[in-house]
């Protein structure tokens, strides 16, 4: 970043992004750097993060796909970025049984959510919908304590949603699909969860409605 001031998109997946310390001396801010992919690099930790948060304030997209050392705290810095759009924490280490959203500041700008494998409580996907009101897509694959209620609260405040993946979600059934769709129609694709599939019935009953179901469970 230093070298090459005007570069917009950094790829470091696996890398051992962190194992090093960087001397303040050395970061040099780059309002260039607009998409930053880090994903596997289990030694990222939040000094690691905040520092790359400071030296690229102009950052839109994120990803941090399992980052076994980041925490909450790094992810408040991350969100401090005024233009953020995109940001994947799927398989985020080891905060995926403790993981708390904490943030006590909105994220308008904000339009994709990966939080797949993420133990996250109702209170706060409740607390995400509201933060991030203007997301267009959440991932909450394999979040085993998803609820009805809870994916109901988000797909109540955010108004632009356009896509939800429910995928392996045990506790929610298919029977909300209906009122998601009635309540947002900006939604155009919703996968939903594998032990809930939709009946034969509720497919046909899809398809006259014009929406587009495959058998992967997409709606």
């Amino acid at each position: 970043m230093r070298n090459c001031p005007l570069i917009t998109e950094i790829w470091m997946e696996n890398t051992g992004v962190g194992k090093q310390k960087v001397e303040e001396d050395c970061l040099v801010v780059n309002s260039h750097v607009k998409f930053l992919y880090l994903a596997h690099n289990t030694r990222l930790g939040d000094g690691s993060v905040a520092m790359l948060a400071s030296v690229c304030p102009n950052l839109e997209m994120m990803d941090f796909r399992y980052c076994g050392g980041i925490s909450m705290d790094a992810i408040e810095v991350l969100w401090r970025c005024c233009k953020i759009q995109k940001m994947n924490l799927a398989q985020s280490g080891y905060f995926l049984c403790h993981f708390q959203f904490r943030v006590n500041f909105k994220v308008p700008t904000l339009l994709v959510l990966n939080l797949s494998t993420l133990c996250i409580s109702h209170e706060e996907r409740s607390h995400i919908s509201k933060i991030c009101y203007n997301l267009k897509e959440l991932n909450l694959d394999f979040c085993d304590k998803i609820t009805a209620s809870g994916v109901l609260q988000v797909v109540k405040n955010c108004k632009q949603l356009r896509m939800i993946s429910l995928w392996s979600s045990k506790n929610v059934s298919s029977d909300i699909i209906y009122w998601m769709v009635s309540t947002r129609p900006s939604l155009r694709e919703i996968i939903t969860p594998r032990t809930n599939p939709l009946t034969v019935g509720e497919r046909d009953d899809s398809l006259r409605h014009g929406w587009c179901v495959d058998l992967d469970n997409k709606i």
